[in-house]
């Protein structure tokens, strides 16, 4: 019994002092796979045992960060990882057997045939994605390989700022294989949206909806990753949209200062420059393109043209109020209708006091005497009865405008 032991225990003694030959032999086997690999192997050979075959080659799109989008240009620039997958029939057939205990391996891409996957509508250069660095995952027994190229891209985006600053960007990333007609290799992916688990927010853009789609054209096999990028409005509706109606709404006030002050032609030339201002800096911040045009510069120019008109009254004004002739009497009847005074008779009162730029004078024991609609008017009510017409006028185009052409931005159109 104590034999049986103590034989039991050199065997388990032993069998734990064995060195470990499993890692050694696999390291030698990839080893030996990579020699051949360089020898026996020819990347510039199509990868079908039959040359006239189709190579599928399956993609898919991790997005990592959008860097910009110049919205004057149409560029979107961003970084992401592509994972290209296909089978090799030159692989499986030279190394299926002999290599089968490989579960993978890690082959230099220069080493094995790649797809040249380009990105068609880059701004900068048709050329093939990955790097000599980079290396493929090559499962020996099925033929099967994985590359995982990263790509910085700056590709072609036509931009629509309709509803600038609360515009929506439909942006294409489209790859083909360059030199490959759709019947020798075909472009798919398995996925329906852009991979965004390592994605990292843009201050100025948020992602919305994306989609991936497969087409052909002219014999090339294109796969197209299309991400929504929405606009982050927040600084633009503070630094140029609500100053921009404020100071459309002051363009009215020029009517309700003084006229013996001569402020006013002055108040009202700077709030044309400031509108003059915002234009160009809205400008310098969309594509220059007249189709489509976005709502806020259509806005911006009416604000302008209004501001001009105000500027002609006001200087047409200032000179009524200068008049000393008789007034017509169809403008006295128009005056008595703007100053209501068929319904609200008015007491007798002094020029300056019916201008509204004195107090009335108080008279003890005199009975005031009541006006005639259209009596005791001179050109310097006139004018003041102008001044009221045109403050409600301006005032109400500039809210009209405001509605018109701002409250549907935030809804997009819908």
């Amino acid at each position: 019994m104590m034999f049986t032991k103590s034989l039991w225990t050199l065997i388990v003694f032993a069998v734990l002092r064995l060195p470990s030959s499993n890692g050694s032999l696999t390291s030698t086997t990839v080893k030996s796979y990579l020699t051949e690999l360089k020898t026996n192997y020819d990347k510039n050979i199509f990868p079908k045992h039959k040359t006239h075959g189709q190579v599928s080659v399956m993609m898919g799109l991790q997005l990592i960060s959008i860097n910009g989008f110049d919205e004057v240009a149409g560029i979107l620039e961003l970084v992401a990882k592509l994972k290209i997958s296909w089978t090799d029939e030159n692989l499986q057939r030279l190394y299926a057997s002999a290599y089968a205990d490989i579960s993978e391996a890690l082959v230099p891409q220069n080493d094995v045939w790649l797809p040249p996957v380009t990105v068609y509508n880059s701004v900068e250069s048709l050329k093939m994605v990955g790097d000599s660095s980079y290396h493929v995952r090559v499962i020996p027994g099925i033929g099967w390989i994985q590359w995982i190229p990263g790509v910085i891209t700056k590709t072609s985006c036509s931009v629509d700022a309709t509803y600038f600053p609360f515009d929506k960007q439909v942006c294409d990333i489209t790859f083909t294989n360059w030199g490959y007609t759709e019947s020798e290799m075909n472009l798919y992916s398995r996925d329906e949206v852009i991979d965004l688990s390592l994605f990292t927010q843009n201050e100025q853009w948020s992602l919305g909806e994306s989609k991936v789609s497969n087409s052909s054209t002219g014999g090339l096999s294109f796969l197209t990753f299309s991400v929504t990028l929405e606009r982050q409005p927040t600084w633009f509706l503070l630094n140029m949209v609500l100053p921009i109606i404020l100071i459309g709404l002051l363009t009215g006030l020029v009517f309700l200062m003084p006229v013996d002050d001569g402020e006013r032609v002055g108040y009202i030339i700077t709030a044309f420059l400031t509108f003059a201002f915002f234009l160009d800096m809205i400008s310098s911040n969309l594509p220059h393109t007249s189709n489509p045009m976005a709502l806020v510069v259509y806005f911006l120019t009416v604000m302008v043209y209004l501001s001009s008109a105000s500027t002609v009254v006001t200087i047409l004004t200032l000179r009524i109020y200068d008049k000393s002739t008789e007034v017509p009497k169809w403008l006295k009847v128009v005056v008595a209708i703007i100053l209501a005074r068929y319904c609200c008779p008015k007491k007798q009162l002094s020029d300056e006091e019916m201008a509204g730029w004195a107090a009335p004078e108080k008279k003890e024991d005199v009975k005031p005497v009541i006006l005639g609609p259209t009596e005791n008017i001179t050109y310097r009510l006139v004018g003041l009865a102008l001044d009221i017409l045109f403050f409600v006028l301006f005032i109400l185009i500039n809210l009209v405008c405001t509605i018109i052409f701002l409250v549907p931005l935030s809804t997009n159109g819908s």
